[in-house]
């Protein structure tokens, strides 16, 4: 059959009709290759995995099936590789932190900025419905396919190659969510900062109102004079966290675009 092929190179199909559409599956190989490090056994999961349930009849595989399968089971391995990456991590902790942790990880605004570094969107089989849906700001499509993809990983590599593939692209780039503390926004920007060489954030109290056993700080953080979150308060402390989250938040948005 045509789909059973063990490398990135697609059978010569002698009909000509059929030689642009072969070439362009190839193309897509080709790159799911790279992201998984190694020659694919099963092509056709890969296919699965992304093929949305709108370019089902897109998708070049006989089998018309969207990828929501591959996605339950991705979900699970994911879960499974960020639990056991924290459970060694933090020996001392218990079920709750442990679990507060694991849901920085895997939750869809990450899945969304992995997909985007992986640029997901030149890979998947999608009606122009969907594809708008994108580019308006659907985060679940996009997610959605990380997980379906690592579900192939599994099924096509094996436990190893997925948890490779889930420690490069998701537990490294976002180390810095396996903290214990609550997320400290100020110190989460300054690290941002610092890692993409961007001078530090200045904060500035811009009002106060209230009587003095009452105040209410409002405080506005910037960069390179670039006002990028505001923040209101009792406190300057809590005002500053409020202001450094909007900010944070704001880069971290940028940088998925």
């Amino acid at each position: 059959m045509f789909w059973k092929i063990k490398t990135s190179l697609l059978s010569a199909i002698k009909k000509k009709s059929k030689q642009k559409f072969t070439k362009e599956i190839e193309n897509r190989l080709k790159v799911i290759e790279k992201l998984v490090g190694s020659s694919l056994n099963n092509p056709d999961l890969y296919l699965e995995a992304l093929t949305h349930r709108s370019g089902v009849g897109i998708s070049p595989l006989k089998k018309k099936v969207s990828n929501e399968r591959l996605e339950f089971l991705g979900d699970s391995v994911l879960n499974l590789v960020v639990t056991e990456f924290i459970f060694s991590k933090f020996k001392n902790e218990d079920e709750g932190q442990l679990t507060k942790i694991r849901s920085r990880f895997v939750n869809k605004e990450i899945l969304l900025n992995v997909a985007n570094k992986l640029k997901m969107t030149r890979l998947l089989f999608i009606n122009e419905n969907a594809a708008s849906a994108i580019e308006t700001g659907a985060k679940s499509i996009l997610a959605d396919s990380v997980e379906a993809f690592i579900g192939a990983v599994y099924l096509d590599l094996g436990f190893e190659k997925a948890k490779h593939f889930i420690i490069k692209y998701i537990i490294k780039p976002n180390i810095r969510l396996a903290k214990l503390e609550d997320e400290n926004f100020k110190s989460l920007l300054l690290e941002y900062c610092q890692a993409n060489k961007l001078s530090n954030p200045k904060y500035e109290v811009i009002k106060e109102e209230g009587p003095q056993h009452a105040k209410v700080f409002t405080i506005q953080v910037s960069l390179n004079g670039e006002i990028l979150g505001t923040g209101k308060g009792q406190t300057k402390k809590t005002a500053e966290q409020l202001a450094a989250k909007e900010a944070y938040q704001k880069l971290i948005n940028r940088t998925s675009e």
